[in-house]
């Protein structure tokens, strides 16, 4: 079995922390008991935490390069979430 670098657990780890995100988001809408859906919103958060401190690891490494938006489009991404808000 081949070694792993350090990159690829931390792509990994990376890519199951996403996906516990997104199944545990599902979890958070689709809960009709209270108790779980504030369960499942706490453990979220911690995933959260987690992804973001393995995206921070991994970005300063250079692992995991980023391309920083202009002001232009961060104008854009924001009008279109007001958009989409206004429409609810």
């Amino acid at each position: 079995m081949a070694n792993l670098t350090d990159k690829e657990i931390m792509s990994s780890i990376l890519n199951e922390h996403k996906l516990s995100a997104s199944s545990l988001t599902n979890l958070v809408l689709e809960s009709a008991c209270p108790m779980l859906r504030s369960d499942a919103e706490s453990i979220l958060t911690k995933t959260f935490n987690g992804q973001k401190q393995v995206f921070d690891i991994m970005s300063q490494k250079g692992w995991y390069p980023v391309q920083n938006a202009n002001q232009q489009e961060i104008s854009m991404a924001q009008q279109k979430v007001k958009n989409i808000q206004s429409q609810m």
